[in-house]
């Protein structure tokens, strides 16, 4: 169902390292490849029930947009937050606590996604100790290397 390289870029990515190809498997079965074009929005800051993204191919943007769709208020200006590329993961912070997405993300040029469905995830976690250890231990690396660089650049802004 799924091209060779991107098992091997599902396995490259941040949150999945350090899998076994068995577990690598029973996720790419759950998973979706997506094809997006250059701008598309892939998450609204604000939405709901989105999945969690790998990036596969291409570039994102990940940014709070100008006016709120969700929201009354409008920003002055659309922030840009960060940069992401294949092996990053998006969406994992309303995966994990099931709120509305923080922020907003659109392809910079044309990108392919892999979607793991919060359902489908649950599933996955919920199905092997060892394998929720794995991934939740990877995706607070992530989280904390933002938190880390974010906190970075806020001290040169003062």
């Amino acid at each position: 169902m799924f091209e060779n390289n991107i098992l091997e870029i599902l396995q490259e990515s941040k949150i999945f390292q350090g899998l076994s190809d068995e577990y690598m498997g029973m996720i790419a079965a759950r998973g979706d490849l997506i094809n997006h074009n250059q701008n598309d929005v892939i998450i609204e800051e604000g939405q709901t029930g989105h999945p969690l993204y790998i990036i596969v191919e291409g570039q994102v943007e990940v940014f709070l947009p100008k006016k709120k769709k969700y929201y009354t208020q409008e920003r002055p200006t659309r922030v840009k937050l960060n940069r992401l590329a294949p092996g990053d993961c998006i969406g994992e912070y309303s995966l994990i606590d099931n709120e509305p997405a923080s922020a907003s993300v659109a392809a910079i040029e044309p990108c392919k996604v892999f979607t793991i469905t919060r359902k489908d995830f649950l599933e996955i976690i919920n199905s092997s100790d060892h394998l929720a250890k794995i991934i939740y231990k990877n995706m607070l690396k992530v989280l904390i290397k933002r938190a880390r660089q974010y906190s970075h650049e806020l001290d040169f802004c003062f």
